[in-house]
């Protein structure tokens, strides 16, 4: 079967299992079938991590393990940088401040600067993941709008494929060399893959997601059938959720309240009919559930800030 990720080949050498000590200088895991691995030159790292955006997000490490039996890490003081770990097969486990997280399919793990942790992949079904460790003036940032805490190091997506695709877009830049456009690429990349986490990102625990799964599935219907009159009462009721519980969710899950949500998808999907010139103002109001033109085209200004008639020139 092929693999999950693009891989090189490099000979098969003996599973790594690796222990650092205070005394110990820090050592890298070689020798599992199929691994990329890059680590930027230090000295271009530094420089980067005071160049305008790459000192934002800046990679130091980045590669990819695939099927990595015996693969066991143990830091006793951590490393200097963050460290992320995202599993596309198989299993593994970490230990972090005393606490076990196990990490599967669509599981990305964070690791704090400076945390002694352990991590080791699932003996019977040996993790295939890829990882980087980064910095930068905003990682903070970035993890916290990811809801990532040291009670809440891993995050689940619903797309490991996207997880895929994101990083292969990411590791296409160490093969530019290390010169500023490299690096910024490489940087921005990461930033990229950072924000579809958090549009992929999904509530952890099974019932959890059998509700948002629920949400989604309402949302989507929504979005296929624009003209319907929806009601807050038929959404949620299409849900199986009470309309507190339903609206709250769709806010977390969209930014915005159901309602809201409907108008803004609405107006979109007149802005693209319009702009395509194959329906007039009247035309684009009743295909996206209005029947009066006139409060169609103030709804529109209110929202999208022109006048619908402005959208029949083109984007």
């Amino acid at each position: 079967m092929e693999n999950p990720l693009k891989c090189m080949d490099i000979p098969m050498m003996p599973a790594i299992f690796i222990r650092m000590n205070a005394t110990q200088p820090e050592q890298r895991p070689e020798g599992f079938p199929g691994q990329r691995l890059v680590i930027i030159p230090p000295a271009i790292a530094l420089q980067a991590s005071r160049a305008p955006i790459t000192r934002d997000l800046c990679v130091t490490h980045i590669g990819t393990f695939v099927g990595a039996g015996g693969h066991y890490v143990e830091r006793p003081h951590g490393t200097s940088q963050h460290i992320l770990i995202a599993c596309i097969s198989g299993r593994g486990s970490c230990t972090i401040g005393g606490q076990e997280w196990r990490v599967e399919p669509g599981n990305l793990l964070f690791l704090p600067p400076r945390e002694r942790h352990v991590y080791t992949a699932d003996p019977q079904l040996p993790w295939t993941i890829f990882w980087m460790h980064f910095r930068g003036l905003r990682a903070e940032d970035y993890l916290a709008s990811l809801g990532v805490s040291a009670s809440r190091p891993v995050v689940a997506v619903d797309d490991v494929n996207m997880l895929s695709e994101a990083f292969e877009d990411t590791f296409r830049h160490t093969t530019h060399g290390y010169n500023e456009a490299a690096m910024t690429g490489l940087s921005t990349a990461f930033t990229r893959l950072l924000g579809l986490v958090k549009v992929h990102q999904r509530t952890p625990g099974s019932r959890s997601r059998q509700v948002e799964s629920r949400l989604l599935k309402v949302l989507a219907k929504m979005r296929d059938d624009l003209a319907h009159p929806w009601t807050l009462e038929e959404l949620a009721r299409e849900s199986h959720l009470s309309i507190p519980h339903f609206t709250e969710l769709c806010r977390r899950q969209t930014g915005l309240p159901p309602l809201g949500l409907l108008i803004r998808l609405r107006l979109q999907r007149a802005m693209d009919l319009l702009q395509q010139r194959t329906h007039n103002v009247t035309e684009a109001a009743l295909a996206v559930g209005y029947d009066d033109p006139f409060y169609f085209s103030r709804l529109f200004r209110k929202h999208m800030g022109i006048p619908p008639s402005s959208c029949l020139h083109g984007p």
